[in-house]
């Protein structure tokens, strides 16, 4: 699926510098990191209120292209610029986790 399918469903914010057409295959949702790298799949979508830097961390060692944040969660500059140079989308929404799976699989 194409992240500009569900940006405006979302009502998504890019943080990132990278707007181009990012890709995704599925989601994963979650705010227990260790839990994320155990069971997220390459490709994901990965949507949490995690606002950490760690958060990129895992989205860049399981190639993980976009990150949404959800429930009005804003990331930090360090966070963005980390991304930035993961080369991995950041997008909030103030929508909750289950509000984002909802419009996304309505898709």
């Amino acid at each position: 699926m194409r992240v500009i399918e569900i940006l405006e469903k979302i009502e998504g914010t890019i943080k990132t510098k990278n707007s181009s057409d990012v890709t995704f295959e599925g989601v994963y949702a979650g705010d227990l990191l260790s839990h994320v790298m155990a069971h997220a799949k390459e490709n994901n979508l990965f949507l949490t209120i995690m606002a950490n830097i760690n958060a990129i961390a895992v989205a860049s060692l399981l190639d993980l292209p976009v990150v949404v944040f959800a429930e009005g969660v804003i990331p930090t500059d360090e966070m963005i610029k980390k991304a930035d140079d993961e080369n991995i989308m950041v997008i909030c929404t103030s929508y909750n986790v289950v509000e984002v799976i909802r419009k996304i699989y309505e898709i």
